[in-house]
């Protein structure tokens, strides 16, 4: 029971990881220096260094060209901040304070100093570009045609520009036919001369 709680103790204790950097080759007994060195907060873990391809600026050594570096991570048990240590790592590993750095884990260099993607770049005028012209193409066809549609269904709907006129037309025709053929009751019911009066206006 003893042993299960000394060993929950130290599972559950706390620990604070920084990431140590250092820039160039690095001499000799630097990383046994850097364990040593570090002891003052307390080791809890340290990893091997993992060295990075040589860049020509490297994006944690703004000033150095042409250059890798070698980062370690370490896990503390007792609290500091990456400013501090890093002052303190400057002033004890006996190395060009421009050739260390300490930052946090989580701090946003770490995702832009992950390993990208090493595909060959592919030109997209070959690509997706004559795709993406495929589809305007494609769309723009559709669109001319429901538009062509659209105006022959409105054609249809709307009546022809002559028919209310020759409806028009017909009507006064009618009209006209008909009062043509209507006898006013003051004309007489014949032509002609009147009995008693054959020569009307003498």
């Amino acid at each position: 029971m003893t042993q299960s709680f000394k060993h929950y103790l130290v599972e559950s204790k706390k620990t604070y990881s920084y990431k140590v950097g250092l820039a160039g080759d690095l001499p000799e007994g630097a990383v046994d220096r850097l364990e040593t060195v570090m002891q003052k907060f307390k080791v809890a873990k340290m990893s091997k260094g993992k060295k990075t391809p040589i860049q020509e600026r490297p994006l944690d050594f703004p000033n150095l060209q042409n250059t890798r570096a070698t980062y370690f991570d370490i896990e503390t048990e007792y609290p500091t901040t990456p400013q501090v240590l890093e002052q303190y790592l400057q002033d004890t590993m006996g190395m060009d304070p421009y050739h260390v750095i300490v930052r946090d884990p989580m701090a946003p260099q770490e995702e832009e100093q992950a390993p990208k993607d090493n595909k060959p770049y592919e030109a997209m005028l070959n690509s997706d570009y004559e795709a993406s012209k495929d589809q305007q193409k494609s769309a723009g066809d559709s669109r001319v045609m429901e538009l062509l549609k659209e105006l022959e269904k409105a054609r249809k709907e709307r009546p022809a520009p002559d028919a209310g006129k020759s409806v028009d037309s017909g009507k006064q025709e009618q009209m006209s036919k008909t009062d043509a053929d209507s006898k006013s009751p003051m004309q007489p019911a014949h032509k002609g001369p009147v009995k008693g009066n054959p020569q009307p206006g003498k």
